[in-house]
This record gives structure tokens, C-alpha cells and sequence, in this order.
């Protein structure tokens, strides 16, 4: 049975250990990763596997007489294992993706028989491996990376393919897996409106009031999808809506101003329910985000997301084994854990538009099967056990995966970034001269119901203090103002 109650205490995968060590490390500057981020890679590839070192030979390995025998090296600390991972997938990156039938590629815990281990590799994604065939396998010896069977080499030889030159001592893995846009498409049910609700009994498809992270949202041009949370805008200190573009836009015509609906257009939202409208949106390699400032038309918890006891707190970075979980329109509450980190891959929208991202977050569920990225999802917010924004979900693979399902979720921190934007209030200070004054006090003249007999009008400034409060007017009994 799926473990997506967010009150049980989550567990990684038997097996599985986090790795505090195995985070985005800063971007690269040296000439070892520049095959990377610029044309023409293939000959700085090249060179750098002419400079990788040879292994040493027989002789050389020999103690030389009269010394105690050559130098041990010391096994490497994690956080170097960690570097020598991202060093390989930077240089590798964009070779991997020209692979015939490959989808992504990323670093994170290798799959073996259909059972997570505790070792990371650089893992490359296909659409399916190929079966088992002679003939195939006699190719891909030939040309290992544009050949990826499925079974048939012995156990010796599976070791020795798919190496990185330069990079034998790196372990890599192929996984099964295709990756769409998590936009709704089924059909909505029918339901009808009941008496107020806790946050587990809500149903996410519904109008809700207040607005909260982990209900259905869409723009115009849009199915729907899921508002991520409600944040606070760094340039003004308003409060705005958070999603995915393609949720909350999803052309690349769209201008700002354009309508969000609460429920999502495909969840038979209207007219009526325009509740914000698109402020400033970011689609590029890093990010798949939008900002929509509210309208006024309904109260909002920022901060909040369905099912979670606690408002977001901060921000915090991915690592391998992290532990998170969402609130998404379509699955609800589901947990999972980050198993792969520098996330690449190119991400066909609808409408023809293609994306290529790098440096995303690959989440897997912790029991194989266990639902945890629908059509409806993107916009949620992944969120780790100390309730911090990690990342936004945007994508997931598509249905009969070999592992089942996987997310996959922009860097919290990039999106931030890109939109400039606060999961902590943003207060505004107001300065005494901008403060208007109070108006005059009326009061009529002559007796009213009460028998009272009024003096006259009280002039606003009459009425402020040294420390900017009212001071008390004093009243003597014949009704007219103390003047002493």
C-alpha cells in the first residue's frame, strides 16, 4: 500500500542512505567542463582523454631496491567521489543526450534488477533498452554508447560497457524512463459543495476559499495544474501566486495581465473565478515558473499547502536521499526522495514547444508503483521533513516506466532567483510624511436624539499627539472643551 499519509514517518528504500555530500555543487569555471556549456565538444573531449592519465604499468608498479615499496593513495573522501561524479557528467553531458533513443541524463543512485543500491553513478535515460539479440549485441560492441541492450552480455563484460573514457573509475547506469509535462487531461468528477473542511478532507479540484498551495489552478490558454504555494514578491511586497509557466501561461505569446482561474479551466472554472493574473514568468533551461499577482477576489493563506501541519519555513539545496514530499491537485499528498541530482533532458510542451533543461531534480517514489506525479501535478511544491521549498515540480515520466513513476522538479533556489520572490513575509516601512492625516471629526450642531448638545467641529489636528495617537479630549459638563 502507497505511504503518502503525510502524518507517518517517512523511510528511504531498503538498502538506501542519504548522502549530504552529493548536492549542486557551484557552477564549473575550469577548461575540464567547458565541452559542456560551449560548441564544438567533441575535441575538447577529446582532449581531455588524451591528457587522462595512462594506468601504470607492471614495472612501474614494482618497488624500485632500496625502498620500502611506491606510495599508497588514499581512498577518496565522499566529497571527492562526489566531485569526480559531476566532473564526468559535465564533460559527458551533451554526448549522452545525442544517444539514438535517449531522453535524459543525471547523477544519482544506480538501479539494479528494479531494486535502488547505495552507489551513485552518472545514469542515462532511454526510452526503452533494446531486447536481446545477438546481432545487437555484436553492435554494440562495436559502438558501445549508440547501443544499449537490454540483457544478453555476460556479467564480465556488462562492466566493461558504457565507460567514460577517462572516467573508467565512475559507475554508470541506463534507466527506462520518458518525461512529459504534468498538465491535466482526464476528466474532472462531479461534486458538490459541503460544510466547511479540515485540509485532508478538501478536494483539490474544487473552488477553494481561502486560496491555498495544492489546489487546482490554470490560465486561460491552459488545462490545469496545481498552485505550488503563495509567496510574497520581493520588488513590491505583494502576495502572488506560485506554478509552472506552461500552468499559468503556457504560449509563448502570452502577456501579462492574462487570467488564472481557481479552479483550473478544465476543473469548470469560469469567468467568475479569475483570481489573480500573470505577473512575470521564467521558461527557460533552469526554470519552468510563473508569477501571478492575486486580484483581491478571494482571502489566501500564504505560505500554506494542503495537508502539511506547517507554513513553508525557508528554502533548503537537495541532496541524494533527501527525503520530501507535495500537495498536488491530482495525486494529493505523496513522499518521495531526491535520487538524482543534475537532471537533463529535453521536454517536448504542447503546442510543439520544446525545451532542453539541465540541472534538475529527479524524485522517486519510496515504494516502487506509488503514485507521485499525474496529469494535474505541475506547480506543486516539493517540500523537505523540516517544511523548506525544495523544488517545483514540472514534469514527470510517462505511464509504464520500468520503475514505475518518477518527478521531476526545478531548483527551488534557481526559481527564486529567476522570479525574485519570498517564502517569509516582506514587510514595507511607511514614513511619517507619507501618512495622510486624519480628517476633521464632524459634529452637527444643536441638541440630537440623546439630549446632548454638541460644540461644533473638532479640528483633525486637535486630535494628535507626540507619539502620533489621539489625545483625550477633556469635557466639562456643560459640554464645552477643557481649555486648561
Amino acid at each position: 500500500m502507497p505511504n503518502n499519509d503525510p502524518k507517518l514517518p517517512p523511510k528511504l528504500p531498503p538498502g538506501l542512505g542519504p548522502h549530504d555530500e552529493a548536492k549542486f555543487l557551484p557552477p564549473p569555471e575550469t577548461e575540464a567542463y567547458s565541452s559542456s556549456t560551449t560548441r564544438g565538444s567533441k575535441p575538447e573531449l577529446e582532449a581531455k582523454q588524451d591528457i587522462a592519465p595512462e594506468p601504470p604499468s607492471d614495472e612501474a608498479a614494482k618497488p624500485k631496491k632500496g625502498t620500502r615499496g611506491a606510495k599508497v593513495k588514499p581512498e577518496p573522501t565522499k566529497e571527492e567521489k562526489w566531485a569526480r561524479l559531476v566532473e564526468a557528467f559535465h564533460v559527458y553531458r551533451r554526448r549522452l543526450l545525442r544517444i539514438p533513443g535517449a531522453t535524459a541524463v543525471d547523477i544519482g543512485y544506480k538501479i539494479v534488477g528494479g531494486v535502488f543500491t547505495d552507489e551513485l553513478a552518472v545514469r542515462l535515460h532511454i526510452e526503452r533498452k533494446l531486447p536481446d539479440d545477438p546481432t545487437l549485441v555484436a553492435a554494440y560492441k562495436l559502438r558501445g554508447c549508440d547501443f544499449i541492450p537490454k540483457q544478453g552480455l555476460p556479467t564480465d563484460e556488462k562492466k566493461s560497457y558504457f565507460k567514460l573514457k577517462g572516467y573508467e573509475d565512475v559507475s554508470t547506469d541506463v534507466i527506462e524512463a520518458d518525461y512529459k509535462p504534468m498538465q491535466g487531461v482526464e476528466r474532472p468528477r462531479r461534486m458538490v459543495l459541503q460544510e466547511p473542511k479540515s485540509s485532508d478532507e478538501i478536494n483539490q479540484r474544487r473552488r477553494i476559499e481561502p486560496l491555498v498551495g495544492g489546489v487546482s489552478i490554470s490560465g486561460s490558454r491552459t488545462p490545469v495544474g496545481t498552485l505550488g504555494a503563495l509567496v510574497w514578491d520581493n520588488t513590491d511586497g505583494s502576495i502572488c501566486i506560485l506554478s509552472n509557466w506552461h500552468v499559468l501561461s503556457g504560449d509563448l505569446g502570452t502577456e501579462a495581465g492574462a487570467p488564472c482561474f481557481q479552479p483550473g479551466r478544465f476543473d469548470h472554472g469560469r469567468s467568475s473565478d479569475i483570481v489573480a493574473r500573470l505577473k512575470r514568468w521564467s521558461f527557460d533551461r533552469f526554470t519552468d515558473a510563473a508569477l501571478a499577482g492575486l486580484t483581491g477576489s478571494r482571502p489566501y493563506c500564504a505560505g500554506e499547502i494542503l495537508s502539511m501541519d506547517r507554513p513553508i519555513s525557508g528554502v533548503a539545496d537537495p541532496y541524494l536521499g533527501m527525503l520530501v514530499r507535495k500537495s498536488g491537485r491530482s495525486t494529493g499528498p505523496t513522499w518521495g526522495f531526491v535520487d538524482g541530482l543534475y537532471f537533463s533532458s529535453a521536454i517536448e510542451y504542447s503546442g510543439g514547444v520544446v525545451q532542453a533543461f539541465e540541472n534538475q531534480i529527479h524524485i522517486a517514489p519510496l515504494t516502487p508503483a506509488d503514485p507521485i506525479s499525474d496529469p494535474g501535478d505541475s506547480g506543486s511544491v516539493w517540500v523537505s521533513e523540516q517544511y523548506e521549498a525544495v523544488g517545483l515540480h514540472f514534469a514527470g515520466d510517462l505511464p509504464n516506466s520500468a520503475f514505475g513513476e518518477y518527478a521531476l522538479a526545478n531548483p527551488m533556489k534557481l526559481v527564486m532567483k529567476a522570479l525574485n520572490f519570498s517564502f517569509r513575509p516582506r514587510f514595507l516601512e511607511i514614513r511619517d510624511e507619507d501618512v495622510l492625516p486624519p480628517p476633521p471629526l464632524p459634529i452637527q450642531t444643536g441638541e440630537d436624539r440623546a439630549g446632548a448638545r454638541p460644540i461644533g467641529t473638532i479640528s483633525g489636528d486637535r486630535l494628535r499627539g507626540p507619539g502620533d495617537h489621539g489625545d483625550p479630549i477633556v469635557v466639562e459638563p456643560t459640554g464645552r472643551p477643557r481649555t486648561s
